[in-house]
């Protein structure tokens, strides 16, 4: 199931990671579609930073449709790879945010 969002403001990755690296932003995640068990607990999650005024931006793609995240694999590249943060809380339930995530600097992988 792909289920599409429509929030607005957006912001592409380097925009994303910029505001993330700022201080009091922080990072959140949302539980679009809950993960299977029967399916390698594929599901859906859509990543957001929130600035210091308490502005949300959703993180999306280079056309700008929304980046879903679909596997654990997948949520654990952007959370550690692309973002550094400093810890990972993943929802399970749909409609479930979870927030307070922060990013470091560094980062492994380059930020596209």
């Amino acid at each position: 199931m792909n289920t599409k969002r429509r929030a607005l403001p957006v912001l592409l990755e380097r925009d994303f990671r910029a505001i993330a690296l700022t201080t009091g932003a922080s990072v959140e995640i949302e539980c679009v579609s809950a993960p299977n068990p029967e399916s390698r607990f594929t599901g859906e999650w859509l990543f957001y930073v929130v600035n210091k005024a308490g502005e949300r931006y959703l993180l999306v793609t280079a056309l700008a449709r929304e980046r879903i995240v679909n596997s654990p694999i997948g949520m654990f590249g952007i959370a550690f790879g692309k973002l550094n943060l400093d810890h990972l809380d993943v929802p399970s339930v749909v409609g479930d945010v979870r927030r307070g995530m922060l990013s470091r600097p560094g980062g492994s992988d380059p930020v596209e």
